[in-house]
């Protein structure tokens, strides 16, 4: 009996989050287009604190 190896959490994040996957997801209705919604938001504003900590980054290194 061959066991299947279990992918890296890190890429099997990306995999599930991607928007691409997201899409996918609805389409074969694994998730509700309000949970896609949902994960897209998180996305978001995920993002949105990356740029507000890269912005200090910048702002500290220009003093």
């Amino acid at each position: 009996m061959m066991f299947q190896e279990e992918p890296k959490p890190a890429e099997s994040e990306e995999n599930v989050y991607s928007e691409d996957h997201r899409s996918d997801m609805v389409d074969n209705d694994e998730i509700s287009a309000e949970e896609e919604a949902f994960m897209k938001g998180y996305d978001d504003a995920d993002d949105d604190e990356d740029n507000k900590e890269e912005e200090k980054t910048e702002e500290n290194e220009e003093e």
